[in-house]
């Protein structure tokens, strides 16, 4: 391993291009003749990305906290509008300079193979022509995110945001939930026809894209710009049936039990769906954001002491924003800043269990970022969604044991039960979604109203077809536009799915035997991006495939751990 001075300070204001791309130009005129010359070039690069990645993110973060900041939207359009377009093409020419190097093939494939499969796809797929393209489909996002950051609905007169107006669909009062859902659904087809367009026109941005570098359509080149190296659209498309055939039939299982227990048998409605059953109530693991983080800290701890020491650090730095609130953006994620060497976590919480999964979820994200903190490239810390998934979902189940601190004995089975039961319907979502995908992409110019109707063939294709949508069915049929993925990440949601799998693996080999399932779920997250899916996956003693075989069999795992919490 190469030992060298740093190349750029890490404290480095970036208020324009200039303040950057000095560091860029030394780059372009350092020595690749030899093998070391090259891996110094290519560890200074990655000092470089880092300082300009973790300005990015501070960026993103400010403006989804506060989506009607102009000072923050303006600064994040500085990165996206003026900085982006110019790092996208100074990236490509010292891609050229390392891979016209005559010592690139004499790299140490040990430890470089993956580098190098990932630099000359990245070469391959580059067109000049799509910069002022992602510029503008970056600018559209923005735009789909202050529409619904800002949505909000008056409820007994009280005006809430979507995040929290949806805990009272859990409620066993079914006025109040028939209110509630009307109410959001109302909230969303009021801005149907801005997202509409703006998804119009995301749509025909990124056809375009691909065909400038030589595809025929969005669908095969995002999988390659994804880097999915490891499996084909195919086997993706064989996935959706594998969870239509062994996964959909349980899922139709677990709602009508839930339909019969509300006593909905002959009239259950979408607003019913994640109603609690009269004599209960909806859990409530805690009442404010700093209970939410003090006991998922105890957790964390529970499980191994670093853990929770990382989330220690963490809030000492400010590095959580948890709470609902107007004018923040929807969703939930882990941003890793990369010179910091640590996370900003971003949710909306609400009060529910979906929140404490949530931040568990992100909490392995988090451990993630910590425990590739240590690699030097910055290509091996941005690990591919399936890997970076499974350390997320993972954690959600390795801590359910430990969910006593927020829950009392009866409260804490039902959690985990409600838990594997979410798993299991929530297999069928991730086909419909990636499926919807897939035909959008490969029908670029259908309109609004073709795009509704065959989204609502696959709900109807993988529903459970014991929701009575009858007055409905438009709103049904533009489910669609709540899943932000669809319209910000193209084809980032199918990774869940197949995440999910490697997830429930680490759990059974963590219900056998915890300390040696651990370590192997540690094992994993440290190599990063460094090796291949099925060899990361390899390390954590678990198996990369997502067949018909491999869904059967931990479906029956599933069934079996549910068996065990009646």
């Amino acid at each position: 391993m190469i030992v060298k001075p740093p190349f750029i300070p890490t404290d480095l204001k970036l208020e324009s291009w200039k303040s950057i791309s000095a560091y860029f130009d030394k780059l372009m005129n350092l020595p690749t003749q030899t093998p070391a010359e090259l891996e110094v070039l290519i560890l200074n690069a990655s000092e470089v990305y880092s300082v300009y990645s973790e300005g990015h993110a501070r960026a993103y973060i400010a403006v989804s906290c506060h989506t009607d900041d102009e000072a923050a939207n303006q600064r994040y359009e500085l990165f996206t509008e003026q900085m982006d377009p110019k790092i996208e093409a100074i990236a490509n020419k010292l891609n050229q300079k390392i891979l016209a190097s005559s010592a690139f093939t004499q790299l140490n494939p040990e430890r470089y193979a993956q580098y190098c499969r990932s630099l000359k796809r990245e070469t391959e797929l580059f067109r000049e022509a799509n910069i002022p393209l992602n510029t503008q489909i970056s600018n559209l996002s923005t735009q789909y995110n202050q529409i619904i950051g800002g949505l909000s609905v008056t409820i007994d007169g009280k005006e809430l945001p979507l995040p929290q107006a949806s805990t009272i669909l859990l409620s066993a009062d079914r006025a109040k939930r028939k209110v509630a859902w009307e109410a959001i659904h109302a909230a969303r087809i009021k801005v149907k026809p801005q997202i509409d367009e703006i998804f119009s026109k995301l749509v025909a941005l990124r056809d375009e894209s691909a065909r400038h570098a030589g595809y025929t359509n969005f669908r095969d080149y995002k999988h390659d710009e994804l880097e999915r190296f490891d499996y084909s659209t195919t086997d993706v498309l064989q996935f959706h049936d594998a969870i239509e055939q062994h996964i959909l039939p349980l899922a139709i299982d677990i709602q009508k039990s839930k339909r019969d227990r509300l006593g909905l048998t002959n009239d259950y409605r979408p607003w019913d769906v994640s109603g609690t059953e009269p004599g209960l109530e909806p859990l409530k693991p805690f009442t404010t954001g700093d209970e939410l983080l003090q006991k998922t800290i105890n957790i964390f701890s529970s499980l191994r002491k670093d853990f929770g020491e990382n989330l220690q650090k963490m809030q000492a730095a400010g590095l959580f924003d948890l709470e609902s609130r107007k004018g923040k953006a929807p969703g939930g994620y882990n941003y890793p800043l990369q010179v910091t060497g640590m996370p900003f976590i971003f949710m909306n919480a609400a009060g529910t269990h979906r929140d404490v999964t949530t931040l568990m979820h992100e909490g392995g994200h988090a451990m993630h970022t910590f425990l590739t903190a240590h690699e030097p490239l910055s290509d091996y810390r941005d690990t591919p969604s399936e890997m970076a998934e499974t350390a997320s979902m993972g954690m959600e189940l390795i801590t359910s044991s430990l969910w006593d601190r927020f829950y009392n004995p009866d409260d804490h089975k039902r959690a985990k039960r409600e838990h594997l039961e979410d798993i299991i319907e929530f297999f069928p979502w991730f086909a419909i979604v990636d499926a919807f995908q897939h035909w959008v992409y490969l029908n670029p110019k259908a309109t609004p109203a073709e795009r509704d109707q065959h989204f609502d063939s696959l709900m109807l294709r993988f529903g459970t077809g014991l929701v009575n949508w009858q007055g409905y069915e438009h709103l049904r049929a533009n489910t669609w536009q709540k899943q932000g993925h669809i319209i910000e990440n193209p084809f980032y949601y199918i990774e869940y799915g197949i995440a999910q799998l490697g997830a429930l693996q680490v759990y059974r080999n963590f219900k056998m035997n915890p300390e040696k399932g651990l370590e192997g779920y540690v094992s994993g997250l440290k190599l990063g991006s460094s090796r291949s899916l099925p060899e990361v996956w390899q390390a954590m003693n678990i198996k990369f495939d997502f067949s018909a075989e491999t869904v059967r069999d931990l479906m029956s795992f599933v069934q079996d751990e549910l068996k065990g919490l009646v």
